[in-house]
């Protein structure tokens, strides 16, 4: 079911950005809206009272087109309506605002309960938008085995695990905002290799080695989940500079971006399907070390194209006309 539900985000992801290039991202918004509030309706009164798989496997799988609408539709029309020297800041306010709620708030309550055309420079949007899957894969693939590391080796209770991921995305939220804005003074490149890249990579791995040695110890898990959610947040300014690889087609290259951002929801349970088995989790966290250190690599490809510096008006992407337009 997660598996099916990762393939739908990804493509409503995709399509966030390109139906924003057609419609306008306030008409793609409010069609997310409407797509995650009929599924899980659906969901809640029809698929699970009845425990039919198949059915469970359509409705959920369905549902996975709403929310990438939503949030990414909003994302795209962010970054074309932001002047270039504040895009930093404005995806990480963004990004703030989408991990207080998805992951943050959620987990939180539950541990209460105690039970179009191809873009120009492709290549470099195509790098990018890998660099976006990676980015958070690790994150996803955490998830799904996790939960069981720190419940059955560690010895946390299943509420202790909810509310070290609370912990976690907390300090994510607030770092969200930190590294927008340090992404503009310090480079958008800079502050993705080094805060977010080489800093997931080693974060990943004491995610894991620090609990082993400690134990159900929750304080250091703590301190560890928190450097590991404020890591996530280094990359932030992938949503800035992907759309400065193509400033005149900034909705097709968010498409292309937003695909990446649902594909992680598939890639990173996909790892730890295929790593866990033979590698257990210590292997899956080294994979995930190295999947980042392999985006900092990458990322030094990203360069932003002149043009997207250049005075307002001399390359507006159709969107970015739209909105200045006042036809969001």
């Amino acid at each position: 079911m997660i598996a099916v539900y990762g393939i739908t985000v990804a493509v409503g992801a995709w399509l966030s950005g390109a139906l924003s290039d057609l419609w306008g991202p306030r008409r793609v918004m409010i069609a997310g809206f409407a797509v995650w509030l009929v599924f899980q309706v659906l969901l809640l009164t029809v698929a699970l009272p009845a425990m039919n798989y198949p059915l469970l496997l359509l409705i959920y799988g369905l549902r996975g087109f709403g929310y990438p609408l939503f949030a990414y539709g909003f994302l795209v029309w962010v970054t074309a309506a932001t002047a270039p020297q504040r895009m930093g800041t404005a995806v990480g306010w963004c990004w703030f605002a989408f991990t207080g709620g998805l992951p943050t708030l959620g987990s939180l309550l539950a541990s209460d309960d105690s039970a179009g055309r191809v873009v120009p420079h492709a290549a470099r949007v195509a790098i990018g938008a890998a660099v976006r899957v990676f980015s958070t894969g690790s994150q996803f693939g955490f998830l799904v085995c996790m939960p069981f590391f720190f419940t059955e080796t560690v010895g946390f209770t299943t509420s202790a695990w909810l509310r070290l991921l609370s912990v976690m995305f907390t300090a994510n939220i607030f770092a969200n905002l930190f590294f927008g804005a340090v992404g503009d003074r310090l480079g958008w490149q800079r502050t993705m290799t080094w805060f977010g890249a080489v800093a997931c990579a080693v974060t990943c791995l004491a995610l894991y080695y620090v609990p082993l040695a400690a134990g159900a110890d929750f304080a250091a898990a703590a301190v560890v989940a928190a450097l590991y959610g404020i890591a996530l947040a280094g990359y932030v300014p992938i949503s800035a500079l992907v759309p400065a690889l193509a400033p005149r087609h900034k909705g097709q290259a968010m498409s292309a971006l937003n695909l990446g951002a649902g594909a992680s929801t598939f890639a990173g349970p996909a790892v730890v399907a295929l790593a866990l088995g033979p590698f257990g989790v210590a292997g899956i966290v080294w994979i995930f070390a190295g999947l980042h250190l392999a985006t900092a690599v990458a990322i030094r490809f990203l360069e932003p194209d002149p043009e997207f510096t250049a005075p307002d008006g001399a390359s507006a992407a159709p969107l970015g006309a739209e909105l200045h337009a006042g036809r969001p």
